[in-house]
């Protein structure tokens, strides 16, 4: 495991990390500089201990909220204050070059956005008292209360988004896969909870409900907006009915990952997708044998964990899928939330009184037995530790 400590250097709120890319670590900074609000974007080489100013600008409108988005060689910066508005900017990863600077217009009220790639973003909004009318209006029609348009920076031009499945909110996760860039859509019936409860109520309400989980590539999707076709051509890889569920777990260079549940037998398994061609494969399971008492399983950036009860207050972890490890540890310690070369686990812990709290994390290393507790925030990219 390697430590890169940025918590002299991300001292505020306003401080974002933005990605860790092998040996550099990009992240933004707002400061005031001479009575003006400034965005910096920098670079941190974590083995020359180095930071670059890869660019800055002056922020013209405090209130401007910023979402950003890393590839492998451009940063998108989608700029809004919750208007029907926003500025997107591309820049160079490597030069800190500015690329593209537009300008995109839409109905109604900002909401969220999600970029497809350096050069594509999806933007969401709903009705604001100017376009009130107007939502209404596009309510009656298709039932929806979100409306999603899709800005090509390139062409400097916005299309309406008119497939139903990302208007009713269906979540689009971008990923690069067999030498191209490819879109996981997925669309859950609403909480956990709540599909176990139509589960449970289906012989009153008899009716059938489903997760889906559809693949296509960003040039098809892209294609089938600009041509303003109803759907874009995706294809359906899996869905449960109303007896289960299928749900997206995490994902690792090679592969997606979803948990699916079978209701009636409470049969639960870890199944993978291939990024690069699309196979399936039932990859763990998830049941626990009959001597085993409850417990619980953690999902971390592709490995999966079995957390169980082990007596003295401790708790038991062990490798499920793509971790070998098999230790115990404190509950004193926390909530874990990941392991790291199946050596370090990282904890999380606050503590609070009525006027503030503090979050706390702690390595914790299984084969020496020692603990190290920091305050503030991480972040973790493969055998990667950022405090910040």
């Amino acid at each position: 495991m390697k430590i890169v400590d940025l918590r002299s250097t991300l001292v505020t709120c306003n401080d974002r990390l933005i990605e860790i890319s092998g040996e550099h670590i990009y992240y933004a900074e707002e400061k005031n500089v001479e009575g003006h609000q400034n965005l910096f974007l920098l670079a941190y080489n974590r083995e020359e201990h180095s930071e670059r100013v890869l660019a800055d600008y002056r922020v013209t409108r405090p209130d401007y909220v910023m979402h950003y988005f890393p590839f492998e060689d451009h940063i998108l910066v989608v700029m809004e204050d919750g208007g029907s508005e926003a500025w997107l900017l591309k820049l160079d990863k490597h030069t800190g070059k500015e690329q593209r600077l537009v300008q995109a217009h839409f109905a109604g009220s900002f909401v969220d956005c999600c970029a497809l790639d350096a050069d594509h973003v999806v933007l969401y909004s709903k009705a604001s008292r100017r376009d009130a009318s107007l939502f209404r209006e596009y309510r009656r029609h298709t039932g929806f209360t979100q409306a999603a348009c899709f800005y090509d920076l390139e062409k400097d031009c916005c299309w309406s988004i008119q497939d139903p499945r990302i208007c009713a909110g269906a979540r689009l996760l971008p990923f690069s896969g067999g030498g191209e860039r490819k879109l996981l859509v997925t669309q859950p019936y609403g909480t956990e909870e709540e599909k176990r409860k139509a589960y449970r109520d289906r012989r009153w309400v008899g009716e059938h409900i489903e997760d889906r989980v559809w693949l296509c590539t960003v040039d098809e999707f892209t294609e089938a907006v600009e041509q303003e076709r109803p759907a874009a051509p995706m294809v359906r890889i899996l869905q449960s009915g109303t007896d289960g569920m299928v749900r997206f777990a995490g994902e690792d260079s090679d592969s997606l990952y979803f948990r699916a549940l079978y209701f009636p037998t409470d049969d639960q398994h870890i199944l993978s997708v291939s990024k690069h061609t699309g196979k399936k494969q039932d990859a763990a399971q998830l049941n626990l044998s009959p001597e085993e008492a409850d417990a619980r399983f953690l999902s971390d950036n592709g490995r999966f964990l079995k957390l169980t009860a082990a007596g003295n207050d401790k708790v038991h972890v062990k490798g499920i899928l793509n971790s070998t490890i098999d230790a115990t540890y404190s509950r004193e310690l926390g909530e874990l939330i990941s392991c790291i070369d199946d050596r370090y686990l990282i904890f999380r812990d606050t503590m609070s009184d009525e006027t503030d709290s503090i979050i706390f994390y702690s390595i914790y290393d299984i084969k020496t037995g020692k603990t190290q507790e920091f305050e503030g925030s991480c972040a973790i990219q493969e055998n990667v530790l950022v405090l910040f």
